[in-house]
Protein backbone atom coordinates (compact mmCIF):
# COMPACT_ATOMS: atom_id res chain seq x y z
CA UNK A 1 0.00 0.00 0.00
CA UNK A 2 1.05 3.54 -0.87
CA UNK A 3 1.50 5.99 1.72
CA UNK A 4 -0.53 8.15 -0.23
CA UNK A 5 -3.33 5.75 -0.85
CA UNK A 6 -5.74 6.28 2.38
CA UNK A 7 -9.14 7.25 1.63
CA UNK A 8 -10.08 9.00 4.58
CA UNK A 9 -7.03 11.24 5.35
CA UNK A 10 -6.44 13.43 2.25
CA UNK A 11 -2.37 14.59 3.83
CA UNK A 12 -2.13 10.91 4.90
CA UNK A 13 1.64 10.84 3.80
CA UNK A 14 2.70 14.34 5.27
CA UNK A 15 0.44 12.91 9.19
CA UNK A 16 2.35 10.19 8.78
CA UNK A 17 5.94 11.80 8.40
CA UNK A 18 4.86 14.10 11.25
CA UNK A 19 4.00 11.16 13.76
CA UNK A 20 7.25 9.01 12.56
CA UNK A 21 9.59 12.10 13.37
CA UNK A 22 8.21 12.95 16.73
CA UNK A 23 8.92 9.41 17.84
CA UNK A 24 12.36 10.24 17.91
CA UNK A 25 12.56 13.74 18.44
CA UNK A 26 13.36 15.77 21.63
CA UNK A 27 10.21 18.49 21.19
CA UNK A 28 7.37 19.44 19.47
CA UNK A 29 3.74 18.68 19.66
CA UNK A 30 1.05 17.13 16.85
CA UNK A 31 -2.74 18.11 17.20
CA UNK A 32 -6.02 16.09 16.78
CA UNK A 33 -8.62 18.63 16.01
CA UNK A 34 -12.67 17.76 16.88
CA UNK A 35 -15.46 20.16 14.70
CA UNK A 36 -19.11 20.72 16.25
CA UNK A 37 -20.52 19.24 13.83
CA UNK A 38 -18.89 15.12 14.10
CA UNK A 39 -21.63 14.74 16.86
CA UNK A 40 -24.44 15.29 14.55
CA UNK A 41 -22.86 12.56 11.84
CA UNK A 42 -21.74 9.99 15.17
CA UNK A 43 -25.55 10.78 16.36
CA UNK A 44 -26.95 9.93 12.54
CA UNK A 45 -26.22 5.96 12.63
CA UNK A 46 -28.19 4.41 16.13
CA UNK A 47 -26.05 1.94 17.58
CA UNK A 48 -28.32 0.21 19.78
CA UNK A 49 -27.63 -0.82 23.50
CA UNK A 50 -25.27 -3.87 23.73
CA UNK A 51 -26.98 -5.76 26.26
CA UNK A 52 -30.15 -5.14 23.21
CA UNK A 53 -27.65 -7.08 21.18
CA UNK A 54 -28.33 -10.95 20.07
CA UNK A 55 -24.86 -11.90 18.60
CA UNK A 56 -25.91 -15.96 18.35
CA UNK A 57 -28.27 -14.18 15.28
CA UNK A 58 -26.50 -11.20 14.15
CA UNK A 59 -22.97 -11.54 14.99
CA UNK A 60 -21.93 -8.47 12.53
CA UNK A 61 -24.88 -5.89 13.79
CA UNK A 62 -22.69 -4.36 15.82
CA UNK A 63 -18.94 -3.78 13.51
CA UNK A 64 -21.28 -2.92 10.08
CA UNK A 65 -23.19 -0.11 12.51
CA UNK A 66 -20.01 1.08 13.45
CA UNK A 67 -18.51 0.80 10.34
CA UNK A 68 -21.10 2.69 8.76
CA UNK A 69 -20.93 5.58 11.75
CA UNK A 70 -17.39 5.80 11.13
CA UNK A 71 -17.10 5.82 7.72
CA UNK A 72 -19.74 8.83 7.65
CA UNK A 73 -17.28 10.36 10.53
CA UNK A 74 -14.02 9.94 8.78
CA UNK A 75 -15.59 11.21 5.54
CA UNK A 76 -16.21 14.61 6.46
CA UNK A 77 -13.17 14.33 8.75
CA UNK A 78 -10.89 13.75 5.05
CA UNK A 79 -9.51 17.15 4.44
CA UNK A 80 -8.79 18.16 8.21
CA UNK A 81 -5.33 19.64 8.06
CA UNK A 82 -4.37 18.31 11.43
CA UNK A 83 -2.31 15.17 12.49
CA UNK A 84 -5.29 13.10 13.13
CA UNK A 85 -5.45 9.60 11.59
CA UNK A 86 -8.65 8.01 11.18
CA UNK A 87 -9.06 5.03 13.73
CA UNK A 88 -12.13 2.48 14.70
CA UNK A 89 -12.50 1.13 18.15
CA UNK A 90 -14.25 -1.68 17.78
CA UNK A 91 -16.08 -1.78 21.32
CA UNK A 92 -17.75 -4.53 23.10
CA UNK A 93 -17.75 -3.35 26.34
CA UNK A 94 -14.57 -3.09 28.81
CA UNK A 95 -15.30 -6.34 29.85
CA UNK A 96 -14.68 -8.49 26.12
CA UNK A 97 -11.08 -9.64 26.98
CA UNK A 98 -12.09 -11.39 30.33
CA UNK A 99 -14.99 -12.45 28.44
CA UNK A 100 -12.53 -14.02 25.91
CA UNK A 101 -10.67 -15.70 28.74
CA UNK A 102 -13.43 -16.67 31.06
CA UNK A 103 -16.04 -17.76 28.76
CA UNK A 104 -18.84 -15.48 30.69
CA UNK A 105 -19.36 -11.41 30.04
CA UNK A 106 -22.74 -9.84 31.00
CA UNK A 107 -23.76 -6.83 29.47
CA UNK A 108 -24.88 -3.45 29.61
CA UNK A 109 -26.30 -0.42 27.86
CA UNK A 110 -22.58 0.61 26.85
CA UNK A 111 -20.61 -1.73 28.55
CA UNK A 112 -19.73 -4.85 29.50
CA UNK A 113 -18.49 -6.72 32.84
CA UNK A 114 -17.87 -10.09 34.65
CA UNK A 115 -18.36 -11.16 38.28
CA UNK A 116 -15.42 -11.62 40.38
CA UNK A 117 -14.08 -15.03 40.87
CA UNK A 118 -14.05 -17.22 43.83
CA UNK A 119 -13.93 -15.85 47.58
CA UNK A 120 -10.72 -16.47 48.40
CA UNK A 121 -7.38 -15.18 46.46
CA UNK A 122 -6.45 -18.75 45.75
CA UNK A 123 -9.73 -19.29 44.17
CA UNK A 124 -9.26 -16.48 41.78
CA UNK A 125 -5.72 -17.38 41.19
CA UNK A 126 -7.20 -20.45 39.48
CA UNK A 127 -9.48 -18.86 37.47
CA UNK A 128 -11.31 -20.72 34.65
CA UNK A 129 -9.65 -20.34 31.67
CA UNK A 130 -12.06 -21.42 28.73
CA UNK A 131 -9.80 -21.02 25.33
CA UNK A 132 -12.98 -21.92 23.29
CA UNK A 133 -16.02 -19.82 23.85
CA UNK A 134 -18.57 -17.41 22.25
CA UNK A 135 -16.98 -14.34 23.50
CA UNK A 136 -13.93 -15.23 21.07
CA UNK A 137 -15.93 -16.27 18.19
CA UNK A 138 -17.77 -12.79 18.35
CA UNK A 139 -14.85 -10.84 19.28
CA UNK A 140 -12.64 -12.37 16.01
CA UNK A 141 -15.76 -12.26 13.73
CA UNK A 142 -16.37 -8.67 14.28
CA UNK A 143 -12.56 -7.64 14.32
CA UNK A 144 -12.37 -9.85 11.05
CA UNK A 145 -15.10 -7.74 9.29
CA UNK A 146 -14.06 -4.31 10.30
CA UNK A 147 -10.71 -4.47 9.85
CA UNK A 148 -10.68 -5.96 6.19
CA UNK A 149 -13.81 -3.12 5.59
CA UNK A 150 -12.24 -0.72 6.09
CA UNK A 151 -8.82 -1.33 4.39
CA UNK A 152 -7.23 1.74 3.12
CA UNK A 153 -9.54 3.71 4.96
CA UNK A 154 -9.19 3.45 8.97
CA UNK A 155 -7.30 1.71 11.48
CA UNK A 156 -9.27 -0.87 13.71
CA UNK A 157 -8.29 -2.33 17.02
CA UNK A 158 -10.32 -4.62 19.38
CA UNK A 159 -10.87 -1.68 22.65
CA UNK A 160 -10.95 -3.10 26.14
CA UNK A 161 -6.74 -4.49 26.12
CA UNK A 162 -5.86 -4.81 29.85
CA UNK A 163 -2.68 -4.47 31.69
CA UNK A 164 -1.96 -7.41 33.82
CA UNK A 165 -2.46 -5.40 36.91
CA UNK A 166 -6.14 -4.34 35.43
CA UNK A 167 -7.46 -7.77 34.53
CA UNK A 168 -6.39 -9.40 38.50
CA UNK A 169 -8.49 -6.36 39.55
CA UNK A 170 -11.84 -7.41 37.85
CA UNK A 171 -11.17 -11.22 38.45
CA UNK A 172 -10.87 -10.43 42.21
CA UNK A 173 -12.70 -7.31 42.65
CA UNK A 174 -12.09 -4.89 45.90
CA UNK A 175 -10.67 -7.51 47.67
CA UNK A 176 -7.00 -6.88 45.41
CA UNK A 177 -6.40 -3.71 47.15
CA UNK A 178 -6.14 -5.62 50.47
CA UNK A 179 -4.56 -8.34 49.06
CA UNK A 180 -1.54 -6.14 47.95
CA UNK A 181 -0.94 -5.87 51.60
CA UNK A 182 -2.17 -9.11 53.37
CA UNK A 183 -0.69 -11.66 50.76
CA UNK A 184 1.47 -9.48 48.32
CA UNK A 185 3.27 -12.78 46.64
CA UNK A 186 -0.43 -14.47 45.97
CA UNK A 187 -0.73 -11.12 44.17
CA UNK A 188 2.20 -11.60 42.04
CA UNK A 189 1.17 -14.96 41.29
CA UNK A 190 -2.19 -14.19 40.33
CA UNK A 191 -0.74 -11.19 38.03
CA UNK A 192 1.64 -13.71 36.38
CA UNK A 193 -1.43 -16.15 35.63
CA UNK A 194 -3.49 -12.96 34.33
CA UNK A 195 -0.68 -12.18 32.00
CA UNK A 196 -0.39 -15.77 31.20
CA UNK A 197 -3.76 -15.54 29.92
CA UNK A 198 -3.69 -11.73 28.44
CA UNK A 199 -0.43 -12.94 26.44
CA UNK A 200 -2.49 -15.61 24.89
CA UNK A 201 -5.62 -14.02 23.82
CA UNK A 202 -3.64 -11.00 22.65
CA UNK A 203 -1.84 -13.52 20.41
CA UNK A 204 -4.31 -15.10 19.71
CA UNK A 205 -6.24 -11.67 17.76
CA UNK A 206 -2.33 -11.51 15.69
CA UNK A 207 -3.25 -15.17 14.32
CA UNK A 208 -6.45 -14.53 13.32
CA UNK A 209 -6.93 -11.16 12.37
CA UNK A 210 -4.58 -9.58 9.17
CA UNK A 211 -3.51 -6.10 9.48
CA UNK A 212 -4.89 -4.43 6.50
CA UNK A 213 -3.56 -1.03 6.82
CA UNK A 214 0.59 0.08 6.90
CA UNK A 215 1.84 0.13 10.07
CA UNK A 216 -0.74 0.39 13.22
CA UNK A 217 -2.08 3.02 15.68
CA UNK A 218 -0.23 3.52 19.62
CA UNK A 219 -4.21 5.57 20.83
CA UNK A 220 -3.43 8.48 18.28
CA UNK A 221 0.17 8.03 17.25
CA UNK A 222 1.22 5.99 14.06
CA UNK A 223 3.63 3.45 14.73
CA UNK A 224 5.09 0.33 12.18
CA UNK A 225 4.71 -2.12 15.46
CA UNK A 226 2.48 -1.43 18.25
CA UNK A 227 -0.04 -2.06 20.81
CA UNK A 228 -2.84 -0.13 19.50
CA UNK A 229 -4.40 0.43 23.58
CA UNK A 230 -3.79 -0.67 26.73
CA UNK A 231 -5.98 0.07 29.79
CA UNK A 232 -4.48 0.78 33.12
CA UNK A 233 -7.13 2.23 35.35
CA UNK A 234 -6.48 0.16 38.02
CA UNK A 235 -3.49 2.55 38.62
CA UNK A 236 -5.58 5.25 39.94
CA UNK A 237 -6.58 3.43 42.90
CA UNK A 238 -3.13 2.11 44.15
CA UNK A 239 -0.27 4.05 45.74
CA UNK A 240 3.25 4.57 43.89
CA UNK A 241 5.22 2.19 45.91
CA UNK A 242 2.38 -0.56 45.23
CA UNK A 243 1.95 0.59 41.17
CA UNK A 244 5.92 0.54 40.86
CA UNK A 245 5.89 -3.38 42.43
CA UNK A 246 2.36 -4.48 40.71
CA UNK A 247 2.10 -2.44 38.11
CA UNK A 248 5.19 -1.47 36.27
CA UNK A 249 7.19 -4.32 35.50
CA UNK A 250 4.46 -6.20 34.21
CA UNK A 251 3.01 -3.51 32.30
CA UNK A 252 6.14 -2.79 30.64
CA UNK A 253 6.76 -6.80 29.73
CA UNK A 254 3.58 -6.16 27.56
CA UNK A 255 4.74 -3.27 25.72
CA UNK A 256 8.23 -5.19 25.35
CA UNK A 257 6.44 -8.04 23.31
CA UNK A 258 4.54 -5.33 21.09
CA UNK A 259 7.58 -3.11 20.41
CA UNK A 260 6.12 0.14 22.02
CA UNK A 261 2.14 1.27 22.31
CA UNK A 262 -0.03 3.52 23.89
CA UNK A 263 -1.47 3.45 27.60
CA UNK A 264 -4.97 4.92 28.77
CA UNK A 265 -4.64 6.46 32.19
CA UNK A 266 -7.20 8.87 33.96
CA UNK A 267 -6.06 12.36 35.60
CA UNK A 268 -7.20 10.70 38.84
CA UNK A 269 -3.37 8.44 38.31
CA UNK A 270 -1.57 12.08 38.26
CA UNK A 271 0.57 10.55 41.43
CA UNK A 272 2.04 7.66 39.27
CA UNK A 273 3.35 10.43 36.67
CA UNK A 274 6.91 9.25 37.35
CA UNK A 275 6.12 5.64 37.51
CA UNK A 276 4.10 5.76 34.24
CA UNK A 277 6.96 7.41 32.20
CA UNK A 278 9.48 5.60 33.89
CA UNK A 279 8.02 2.57 31.56
CA UNK A 280 11.00 1.86 29.36
CA UNK A 281 9.03 0.39 26.18
CA UNK A 282 6.00 2.68 26.49
CA UNK A 283 5.38 5.03 23.52
CA UNK A 284 2.48 6.99 24.34
CA UNK A 285 -0.18 7.81 26.94
CA UNK A 286 -2.85 10.23 27.83
CA UNK A 287 -4.34 11.86 30.66
CA UNK A 288 -7.97 11.39 30.13
CA UNK A 289 -10.19 13.95 32.35
CA UNK A 290 -12.01 12.56 35.35
CA UNK A 291 -13.92 14.94 37.66
CA UNK A 292 -12.71 16.85 40.51
CA UNK A 293 -9.22 16.50 39.11
CA UNK A 294 -7.25 19.25 37.95
CA UNK A 295 -7.45 19.71 34.06
CA UNK A 296 -3.85 18.41 32.35
CA UNK A 297 -2.95 21.57 30.54
CA UNK A 298 -2.95 23.39 33.73
CA UNK A 299 -0.43 21.71 35.48
CA UNK A 300 1.72 21.28 32.43
CA UNK A 301 5.03 22.32 34.49
CA UNK A 302 4.61 18.87 36.02
CA UNK A 303 3.64 16.79 33.48
CA UNK A 304 6.44 18.10 31.27
CA UNK A 305 9.27 15.51 32.74
CA UNK A 306 6.76 12.93 31.38
CA UNK A 307 6.58 14.27 28.54
CA UNK A 308 10.48 14.82 27.72
CA UNK A 309 10.31 10.84 28.14
CA UNK A 310 7.45 10.09 26.26
CA UNK A 311 4.85 11.22 23.99
CA UNK A 312 1.77 12.70 26.47
CA UNK A 313 -1.86 12.88 25.35
CA UNK A 314 -3.65 15.47 26.96
CA UNK A 315 -6.89 17.66 25.51
CA UNK A 316 -6.76 21.76 25.68
CA UNK A 317 -8.78 24.31 23.96
CA UNK A 318 -7.28 26.69 21.14
CA UNK A 319 -7.02 29.27 23.44
CA UNK A 320 -5.14 27.15 26.51
CA UNK A 321 -2.71 26.22 23.87
CA UNK A 322 -1.81 29.21 22.88
CA UNK A 323 -1.28 30.66 26.28
CA UNK A 324 0.62 27.78 27.37
CA UNK A 325 2.95 27.12 24.34
CA UNK A 326 6.42 27.97 25.85
CA UNK A 327 5.70 24.59 27.63
CA UNK A 328 4.31 22.77 25.01
CA UNK A 329 7.09 23.09 23.01
CA UNK A 330 9.31 22.15 25.47
CA UNK A 331 8.15 18.36 25.47
CA UNK A 332 6.25 16.07 23.35
CA UNK A 333 3.02 16.72 23.65
CA UNK A 334 -0.14 15.10 21.31
CA UNK A 335 -2.96 17.72 21.27
CA UNK A 336 -6.60 16.64 21.43
CA UNK A 337 -8.38 20.28 20.81
CA UNK A 338 -11.89 21.20 20.10
CA UNK A 339 -12.43 23.89 17.85
CA UNK A 340 -15.62 25.98 17.18
CA UNK A 341 -15.48 25.99 13.54
CA UNK A 342 -12.66 25.36 10.34
CA UNK A 343 -11.28 29.00 10.87
CA UNK A 344 -10.53 28.21 14.30
CA UNK A 345 -9.08 24.85 13.17
CA UNK A 346 -6.78 25.77 10.41
CA UNK A 347 -5.65 28.95 12.69
CA UNK A 348 -4.82 26.29 15.56
CA UNK A 349 -2.89 23.60 13.12
CA UNK A 350 -1.21 26.37 11.68
CA UNK A 351 0.08 28.06 15.27
CA UNK A 352 1.25 24.52 16.35
CA UNK A 353 3.14 23.39 13.35
CA UNK A 354 4.96 26.82 13.84
CA UNK A 355 5.32 27.48 17.43
CA UNK A 356 5.82 23.67 18.58
CA UNK A 357 8.01 22.03 15.55
CA UNK A 358 9.30 18.37 15.95
CA UNK A 359 12.66 18.71 16.29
Amino acid sequence: MSTNDFEFKKNFAETLERHKKLQSAKKGCLIYTFLPEEEEIVNSVKVPQLEEIDFKKNVLLLPKLLCDREEKLYRYRSDYPDDSIPVLALRYGSGIFAGMILGSLRFGANTSWIEPVGKTIEETINFPWKKDNEFIDIALTGLQYATKRMKNKCYVYLSGYHSPLELAFILRGSEFFLDVYECPDKVHTLIKRCDEALKWVYQLIENNVKNENYGNIAGFLWMERCLSFLSEDAAGLLSPQHYKEFGVPYTNEVFKRFGGGFLHVHTQSYHQMENISSIEYLTTYNWRPDPNTPEAISILDKLLDGAKKKIVVIVATPRAIQEKIEILSQGRFFLLCYCKDKNEQQSIVNFVKKMAPIE
